[in-house]
């Protein structure tokens, strides 16, 4: 149910699609912009024979529409805040299967509603995609087919958002033979925050996994593994484990089951003592993997098929826009190679340039024990700085310009200036601890040139 997800392949997050296209970088940093949403729903145990499906969700800031905070108001907003925004999702869940019109049953089968007041106290914020809203949703339900729909409105909307109306089947945990495979971002004690991305794991960050385990055996031995996937549109396979290990007794949680929190960050509580299920939660490494689709199980010993599966990929919340694509990410180089360098790192197909140019930035990486290149995100993150700083009517391209490569190569200045003689054009000084540069207007409309260095 995302509304913006891509599939990122390798270390670098280069998707397939955008691998066999012709796309430039103006058109990476759009699509870079685009908001995103996460909305998931997630089956849990429930009371009196009941199962909870739940519907977790995330909405990032830069997707949320906000206003100045009036000066007369009733919000009981924060002393520091300056922008708000209100914010209802609801839900609700019918009998049933979907008729041939996809027109939903008249039977209701469960209603919930959450709702929030937002706060920021800036305009980045509002902007931001590490900032957003989280929520629970939930509906106790029999097992059987049922359908439903979700309906958003933001900022006093009059007329609701509606997503596509789906079918979703709740089983009966009871007799389920195969386990659910829940992602958890921390855990404090018996409470589990969830990851809450949908099927995705934030990249570079360990977590954990929570699975329930049918018919647990206590005589027999559990493996987590953790293997690559390889996605098309027909399917998604593995192509080679990268992560295996036992179930220690210290991972198991026996009489036990799960509630969802209503309130605050969505997360779960273990409950142990007199309950009819066995979980296990088992911390994942995956700051050691690349940013990549991977497919993780549990298995038993002795058993050919997984006890529990379940997919998932890394998410990079504020990827560099370059990285989208590899032709670009090569091309945006050259403010740091030769051209005789830029031109050997692409040659070759798809395959040999990509190697190539990750072993370009392995050899720079200020922490090579871990998956995340410090340095590799600052330069392309500069790019995207300078493209947006200092790109004109006349120059869109800010990188492009002569201030946007001095930023690329050598970060914001120590000190700027900007002089504005009584005659002649307007003048801005960089100054850096060993070196000073000198640009000059070429317009009125924010265009500078370098005219000196010393």
């Amino acid at each position: 149910m995302s509304k913006r997800l891509l599939t990122i392949l390798l270390l670098l997050g280069f998707s397939t699609s955008l691998l066999a296209q012709r796309v430039n970088y103006r058109q990476l940093v759009m699509q870079s912009q685009t908001p995103t949403i996460f909305i998931e729903d997630i089956i849990l145990p429930g009371e009196d024979g009941k199962t909870t499906l739940a519907f977790i969700f995330r909405f990032n800031n830069d997707f949320i529409p906000f206003k100045k905070i009036p000066l007369n108001n009733n919000l009981n907003a924060p002393t520091d805040a300056e922008f708000y925004s209100t914010i209802r999702l609801n839900t609700e869940v019918f009998e049933g299967k979907l008729n041939r019109r996809n027109d939903p049953s008249s039977n209701s089968a469960s209603r919930d509603v959450w709702k929030d007041t937002l706060f920021t106290n800036n305009f980045e914020q509002t902007q931001s995609p590490t900032n957003y809203a989280s929520g629970t949703l939930s509906a106790p339900l029999s097992p059987g087919h049922y359908n439903f729909i979700l309906q958003l409105a933001m900022m006093q909307e009059i007329n609701e958002r509606n997503t596509r109306r789906r079918e979703v089947y709740v089983p009966d945990l009871a007799t389920k033979k195969t386990g659910e495979i829940i992602l958890i971002k921390d855990r404090q004690d018996d409470n589990l925050e969830l990851m809450n991305m949908e099927r995705n794991v934030l990249f570079g960050k360990d977590f954990y996994a929570l699975i329930r385990i049918p018919e647990y055996d206590n005589s027999a031995s559990y493996s987590v593994k953790v293997d690559k996937a390889k996605t098309s549109r027909k399917d998604t396979t593995s192509i080679n484990n990268i992560h295996s290990a036992k179930l220690a007794s210290g991972d198991i949680f026996q009489n036990s089951t799960v509630r969802i929190n209503k309130s605050g960050t969505p997360s779960l509580n273990i409950i142990q003592g007199d309950q009819p299920y066995t979980y296990a939660l088992v911390s994942i490494p995956g700051s050691t993997f690349e940013n990549a689709p991977y497919i993780l199980k549990l298995t038993k010993d002795g058993q050919n098929e997984p006890v529990a599966e379940s997919f998932f990929r890394s998410y990079w919340p504020e990827m560099p826009a370059s990285l989208y694509n590899l032709d670009v990410a090569i091309n945006n180089l050259k403010y740091i190679v030769s051209e005789k360098e830029l031109k050997q790192i692409d040659s070759g197909n798809n395959r040999e340039r990509e190697k190539k140019f990750r072993e370009f930035w392995e050899s720079k990486d200020p922490t090579p024990k871990t998956v995340y290149n410090e340095l590799m995100a600052e330069y392309y993150r500069r790019i995207d700085f300078a493209y947006k700083e200092f790109g004109s009517q006349e120059n869109p391209m800010g990188h492009e310009s002569d201030q946007g490569e001095v930023y690329i190569k050598f970060g914001p200045p120590n000190e700027k200036e900007r002089r504005f003689p009584e005659s002649g054009k307007t003048i801005e000084v960089w100054k850096y601890p060993n070196r000073t540069f000198v640009f000059e207007a070429t317009s009125g409309f924010g265009d500078f040139m370098l005219v000196g260095t010393r």
